[in-house]
């Protein structure tokens, strides 16, 4: 896959997925397989921004996969060139027929352009799909919309999955997304708390851009050198052993004590179990700890007999 970070002008005529394309859920996924299937011959394009448009405006906008992340996702779904482009003043104030002529005719060469039901463009967004369509077709270009992907009978779009990350629902969050919520890191040391408590923990530094989940504890994969273990995650400021509020991701291995330091590792979110609370003793924290792996425990197990 080619990432090109400037816009030259084409020679081919690709087929143009446009949009930001954060967290690459099923909406996503709907307008890469109607690229592909129309794609024939010709090249399978991608056009973003590196960064989230509302972020030029101010907003701490969070997100759901980092730009490493994205990239990944568009090679998987089988992208061959993304223009992964940094968007600007310039941009922000550029007329939306300026953005059809210059960027989509003269220098993609679209042949076509696919994007969603909800995609806006040009300057203060006054383009949108419709006007997209209409001004591709007086091009000689064709243009795809692809309708709302509804789940649960919700429409499902990023802004909708951050917030249930947000609150916590990681289970609907991951159903719309198609895949497990994750957050990637690198394993640090802590405080060794968990370690005298009998509960070692793996504490990682992680993207402050990628968005995380409620504070609270969560049953979750951990996945170190392509291995997948089952573990229990703190997202929090750990109050029962610790002053400062900023935030920590701490996750217990089961059945793993192995160091690994320095190690690049990826916990997947698959269900909340709690909210975190500060404990009177460190003997109620350990308490409490066991009960959470008990109780991830008992829900595999019932998953396993469910699943025999």
């Amino acid at each position: 896959m080619n990432i090109y970070n400037r816009i030259r002008k084409r020679n081919d005529i690709p087929v143009v997925a446009l949009g930001f394309f954060d967290g690459f859920h099923l909406g996503h996924k709907k307008i890469f397989e109607v690229l592909a299937l129309n794609a024939g011959q010709q090249k399978k394009v991608a056009f973003t921004f590196k960064n989230h448009p509302d972020r030029l405006l101010g907003l701490d906008v969070k997100y759901i996969l980092t730009n490493s992340e994205r990239l990944e996702f568009f090679e998987k779904y089988g992208i061959e060139d993304v223009y992964f482009i940094e968007f600007t003043d310039e941009f922000m104030q550029m007329d939306k027929d300026r953005f059809i002529r210059e960027i989509l005719i003269e220098k993609l060469n679209a042949g076509l352009v696919v994007v969603g039901y909800d995609f806006t463009f040009g300057y203060k967004a006054e383009g949108n799909s419709e006007y997209l369509c209409r001004r591709l077709k007086d091009y000689g270009r064709q243009c795809i919309v692809i309708d709302p992907v509804t789940y649960n009978h919700q429409v499902v779009s990023s802004t909708l999955i951050r917030n249930l990350i947000m609150d916590g629902n990681i289970q609907l969050a991951n159903s719309m997304l198609g895949y497990n919520f994750f957050i990637n890191g690198i394993v640090k040391k802590g405080n060794r708390i968990g370690r005298k408590l009998g509960f070692p923990t793996l504490n990682i530094r992680f993207d402050k851009d990628k968005i995380i989940p409620k504070r609270g504890v969560y049953v979750t994969n951990t996945i170190i050198d392509s291995r997948r273990y089952i573990s229990i995650t703190n997202v929090g400021v750990n109050p029962t052993v610790s002053k400062t509020n900023s935030i920590k991701i701490e996750t217990h291995v089961l059945d793993f004590e192995e160091k690994v330091y320095g190690k690049k590792i990826k916990l997947e979110f698959i269900d909340f179990i709690r909210d975190e609370k500060k404990f009177e003793s460190l003997q109620d924290l350990k308490n409490q700890i066991e009960k959470d792996i008990a109780y991830v425990k008992d829900m595999l197990c019932r998953a396993t007999v469910y699943r025999h």
